[in-house]
């Protein structure tokens, strides 16, 4: 991180990185790799990047956790199960199926 005092102010750059790889942190551009440092830069020029500003560093390391975070279309979620949002349709369903089940082993056993 680099460091100046103005007037008595502390400005701290930090620039936290998150990719497929894993998450990194570097004091600037000119310690990234040169590839991740081109797409960095292209990334910053574009319409939706943003200047982040963090008063103290518990700030810091609440942007570090959610960067941790694993993001929400995550695989190893699991999914809500349909049978959760309608109970009634998988009562409906056991019911039918046990209901032909009958229907075939009383048709079997009465001829």
């Amino acid at each position: 991180m680099s460091e100046a005092k103005e007037s008595g102010q502390w400005k701290m750059s930090a620039i936290l990185t998150v990719t497929q790889d894993g998450t990194e942190s570097f004091e600037s551009l000119d310690q990234m790799p040169k590839v991740l440092r081109a797409r960095c830069v292209k990334a910053l020029q574009g319409d939706e990047s943003a200047t982040l500003v963090i008063a103290d560093e518990a700030g810091r390391a609440f942007v570090q956790r959610q960067a941790e975070r694993k993001p929400a279309g995550d695989p190893e979620t699991p999914a809500p199960r349909p049978a959760g949002r309608y109970p009634w349709r998988l009562v409906l369903e056991i019911a039918l199926v046990g209901g032909a089940g009958l229907a075939l082993w009383l048709l079997a056993t009465l001829r």
